[in-house]
């Protein structure tokens, strides 16, 4: 179940990471820094939730948790216009980010018995 929790979230981050590349566009920030913020951290986002996709390993998920609250609070590091439309995509992202990647990595390190070791297997049900 936490296999398919990961991979649900890691798709998730790669369609905000598309999301953000593509925001400059769609969204017609300015050539300027919001812009090439964007770029820059839908590439980073992109590229770790399609290593994670591959081959899990917790560091993806620090790095996500990382990449998250710098996209959230770049608007206000970086000096965007307050309530434009790269200001409220950076924080709506940034917020989705953090927040999957908080919770993945309790999940991981607070995650209960798994059905093996109280023997609730399907496998081990049908066999009693």
């Amino acid at each position: 179940m936490l296999e398919r929790w990961r991979s649900q979230t890691n798709l998730v981050s790669i369609m905000l990471a598309i999301l953000l590349v593509l925001s400059p566009w769609m969204l017609g920030f300015p050539y300027e820094t919001a812009a090439l913020n964007a770029w820059a951290s839908g590439l980073v986002l992109g590229l770790v939730s399609v290593m994670a996709l591959l081959a899990y390993s917790e560091w993806e998920e620090w790095v996500d948790l990382g990449v998250g609250l710098w996209i959230l609070a770049s608007p206000w590091v970086l000096g965007f216009e307050a309530g434009s439309a790269a200001s409220r995509v950076h924080v709506m992202a940034g917020s989705v980010v953090t927040v999957l990647a908080a919770v993945e990595l309790w999940k991981e390190h607070h995650a209960g018995p798994s059905a093996e070791e109280h023997g609730t297997t399907p496998r081990n049900i049908a066999a009693s």
